[in-house]
């Protein structure tokens, strides 16, 4: 498998070094939720790049148009990222259609938002029985994503040991994985389970061969937002950033096999030049109790990511007497 070195924190990715696009040509690449915004600007730019991009998304009439535009190497696959065997789907048709039958980058991108319906957040008549919540958002945002990080890792473990390969993926996460968002319920929560599988996964990814990045868009331009809404939110201090930035932080974390356990903001360009920087707050650099217990917890926690690791290991991870 490709080698990799195991994550260690030696500051924040310079992201003024520009990504190295000759890389993706006949790369395999995986886009959910790429029909619309952050995705199908990301997916135009991977094409664009010679990149052979596998576009999934619940917008059938949209996708296929999408395929129209970009090309010959995109394919379009309807799904739904909360059913498994619709993801199942899509990564099966990456590996048949791509040119090297590979599945080389991962972008988990699909979601939902607060717009969608949050049924925590209403507050229901105290005196009737209490209404359960639908927790979609939560669904596909989080167990959508855990499926499209499962079935990542079990198809990179395909994948040829070349160095022409790559085994990279990436979510999009939010800032509100930072800071608070007052009702933003099931969103937020989501969010913040996915740094958190990041954070914890990187520790063990590298003996796969394995990378895994966090991106955290804030506002970005988008059709979707109506023209009056987005006036509504700049007029209260909001500054928007462009979707192709998103594109361009996706492209350097897919380009660099340096890059693992980061988490890239996007950014406006009068925050950073190049529209995204390392959040930089993943790690604890100062003495005190969280460093001190972060490396008591990389000590306690010795389990390998390697078949048959756990056969003499209690469910704990202790050692079997």
């Amino acid at each position: 498998m490709p080698q990799l070195p195991r994550y260690e924190y030696t500051g924040p990715v310079d992201c003024s070094i520009p990504p190295n696009r000759k890389v993706l040509k006949d790369k395999s690449v995986i886009i959910t939720g790429g029909a619309n915004g952050m995705g199908l600007e990301t997916a135009r730019a991977f094409a664009a790049e010679g990149a052979f991009v596998t576009i999934a998304d619940l917008d059938y009439v949209r996708g296929k148009k999408i395929v129209e535009e970009l090309g010959s190497n995109t394919q379009f696959v309807k799904c739904n990222i909360a059913l498994w065997e619709d993801q199942v789907n899509v990564f099966e048709a990456a590996i048949k259609s791509s040119p090297h039958r590979s599945c080389d980058i991962v972008i988990a991108n699909a979601g939902i938002s607060r717009a969608s319906g949050d049924d925590l957040w209403p507050l229901d008549d105290p005196n009737a029985p209490p209404v359960k919540p639908k927790l979609n958002i939560v669904n596909v945002n989080l167990i959508g994503t855990m499926y499209t990080w499962k079935l990542a890792v079990h198809y990179f473990r395909k994948q040829p040991d070349t160095e022409d390969r790559d085994r990279c993926f990436i979510m999009t996460g939010s800032l509100v994985s930072w800071i608070d968002s007052p009702a933003n319920w099931q969103y937020t929560s989501s969010k913040y389970g996915l740094r958190g599988l990041m954070r914890t996964a990187r520790r063990n990814t590298h003996e796969q061969g394995i990378r895994i990045n966090y991106v955290a868009p804030c506002y970005i331009k988008s059709a979707i937002r109506s023209a009056a809404y987005e006036a509504e939110l700049i007029s209260k201090g909001v500054e928007f950033a462009p979707p192709e930035d998103v594109a361009t932080c996706m492209m350097r974390l897919a380009t660099d096999r340096t890059i693992n356990g980061h988490s890239l903001m996007i950014t406006p360009r009068s925050v950073a030049k190049e529209g995204f920087m390392d959040v930089n707050m993943d790690d604890h650099v100062d003495e005190g109790f969280f460093k001190r217990n972060q490396e008591t917890q990389l000590r306690i926690i010795e389990d390998k990511w390697e078949p048959g690791w756990s056969k003499g290991r209690t469910a704990e991870g202790a050692k079997k007497e």
